[in-house]
């Protein structure tokens, strides 16, 4: 299993966020979908947060390729060599 740095910060950057949009989305909070107790509970605008950790998890989650063997350093282009004059035969 391969993890890769760029994944993992992208992960850790959709946790952040979902952590702050839970704490600023109060003037778009919708409908109260699951009430945990008489002041407090799960809403609409809730849900874009649990996207956004599932998103987190599936992206964080490690691939199952194979790690790619190390390349060898590009030289460029092979150098051109023009082509042999033709020979003449008498």
């Amino acid at each position: 299993m391969v993890f890769s740095a760029r994944r993992l910060m992208l992960a850790a950057l959709l946790v952040v966020a979902a952590a702050i949009w839970v704490l600023i989305n109060k003037p778009v909070e919708g409908e109260v979908l699951l009430e945990l107790s008489r002041r407090h509970g799960v809403t609409t605008a809730d849900l874009l947060s649990v996207v956004m950790l599932a998103m987190a998890v599936v992206i964080a989650w490690p691939s199952r390729r194979r790690e790619r063997p190390a390349q060898a350093p590009y030289r460029g282009a092979p150098q051109w060599t023009p082509p042999a004059a033709p020979t003449r035969r008498s």
